[in-house]
């Protein structure tokens, strides 16, 4: 993988403490970009 590209994750799940866990957690790596959160997949 380019080290100039990033996995793009979107994180989707009900619990909203569990998405800003996540959240956080992924974006500390630099091979990471969160690009949103939903609570549900039909948002």
């Amino acid at each position: 993988m380019n080290l100039k590209t990033k996995i793009k994750v979107l994180i989707v799940d009900d619990s909203a403490i569990v998405r800003k866990i996540l959240s956080r957690q992924l974006n500390q790596h630099r091979g990471i970009e969160v690009i949103g959160t939903a609570p549900d997949p039909y948002v």
